[in-house]
């Protein structure tokens, strides 16, 4: 199998945790939405165990958190979100602050019951993320160790939800069950080995720096693509990024009032 395979498998568990569950298994619903995002809860916790495994990648962090994003316009307006852990016996609602981040908590009951954690959205609309990000840092910077330490929980969380065979397949074109560490960058034979990670809004730049040294990375619309298995960069790296768009001034008095939210150029 070719290196873009073997990307596309390895992005596969890091991009909204892994492939979609069977069709069989999605059949918990929550207030009536059809094909919600969800994930197993036992896959939540694989992930939970990572993080407390490789907290010193950033240990500023206190916990695991996971963020709501909208993958379609407006899919985040309306009812209320939710996200509930759920099972054929109860049913487990979770706080989700203002910035739309929520905890999920160890229970034996979910485990137990084998729940899911669903969001009240269609998954096509919106769905939760793994949220890792040291306190401190400005709004466009970014920590090397921040963004290995959510790779690795989106993997394990990943390697839970894809089946045994593709498991085993990543691993052997790999050469390592470790995937994370694989994104190394630039290949000798011009091949990319790097890790995407989403940032706020589109960007036009980003430099990876620390000390002296610096490393134009690529972008992609709202992301950018590191090589977080190269050793040379230390988890206090800082990666910072460059907006498309600066943020719309303030209206003036008498102006009509506009979306201060929203840069330019990412409006609907």
């Amino acid at each position: 199998m070719k290196f873009t395979a073997t990307l596309l498998l390895a992005c596969a568990a890091g991009s909204a945790f892994a492939a979609e569950p069977d069709k069989d298994d999605a059949t918990v619903h929550i207030n009536a939405v059809k094909n919600p995002d969800l994930h197993s809860y036992r896959a939540v916790v694989a992930g939970l165990d990572k993080f407390d495994e490789l907290h010193a990648l950033a240990p500023a962090v206190p916990q695991l958190r996971f963020q709501i994003e909208g993958q379609r316009d407006n899919a985040l307006i309306g009812e209320p979100l939710a996200v509930r852990i759920a099972a054929d016996d109860f049913s487990i609602p979770l706080a989700i602050d203002q910035e739309r981040r929520f905890s999920i908590p160890r229970s034996q009951a979910a485990w137990d019951a084998r729940a899911e954690v669903l969001l009240n959205r269609k998954k096509r609309d919106a769905r939760f993320e793994t949220y890792i990000r040291s306190p401190g840092l400005d709004d466009r910077q970014y920590r090397m160790g921040d963004v290995r330490l959510d790779c690795q929980v989106k993997v394990a969380i990943g390697k839970e939800e894809i089946p045994f065979w593709a498991n085993a397949m990543v691993n052997s074109l790999m050469l390592t069950a470790d995937w994370c560490s694989w994104f190394k960058g630039a290949t000798p034979k011009g091949g990319d080995r790097t890790w995407p990670r989403k940032a706020n809004a589109r960007l036009s730049a980003a430099t990876l720096r620390e000390g002296e040294r610096s490393l134009a990375l690529k972008v992609e619309g709202k992301s950018f693509r590191l090589p977080i298995g190269d050793t040379s960069w230390s988890n206090d790296a800082i990666v910072e990024v460059e907006y498309a768009f600066q943020p719309a001034p303030p209206p003036a008095p008498g102006d009509p009032v506009t979306s201060p939210e929203i840069l330019k150029g990412d409006a609907p």
